[in-house]
């Protein structure tokens, strides 16, 4: 082992109290506690954009008490979202013009989905906290 390695456990208690603005669980599911979310909002954490489905350690999929009270005390954009790259991916290679799977359509296409979304948020509430019950309750509308 390295002499400059810290150890995972000196890491995972670390880092939820380092300084940043904006914080972007990816790769995993299911991993932010509340106590952590608390330790964040007191370093003063701004933004918080998941690249993970489902983030926070709520027993619920969509919108547990974790995500709610990181919702109401930060920006918290919600999973589906600012992770929605790999859809819009799909959607291009289910599609049949097969000239258009370009790496720049793509990246566009995924930038405008998002811009889209949030615009919509923006548009029924220009709060900065609430993104996320915002938009859920936007896309449950367009469900039904």
């Amino acid at each position: 082992m390295q002499k400059d390695l810290r150890p995972f456990e000196q890491i995972n208690n670390e880092i939820w109290d380092l300084k940043a603005e904006i914080f972007l669980p990816c790769a995993a599911s299911r991993l932010i506690t509340k106590n952590q979310v608390d330790r964040m909002l007191k370093s003063g954490i701004e933004v918080i954009a998941p690249g993970a489905n489902v983030p926070f350690a709520d027993k619920e999929i969509f919108f547990g008490p974790i995500s709610d009270y990181t919702d109401q005390n930060t920006s918290l954009i919600p999973d589906f979202i600012s992770n929605c790259g790999m859809a819009r991916v799909f959607a291009y290679l289910m599609g049949n013009d097969i000239d258009k799977i370009k790496d720049e359509n793509i990246f566009k296409d995924t930038s405008e989905t998002i811009r889209k979304a949030l615009k919509n948020v923006f548009e029924k509430s220009t709060s900065i906290k609430n993104i996320s019950k915002t938009a859920f309750e936007i896309a449950l509308k367009q469900l039904i």
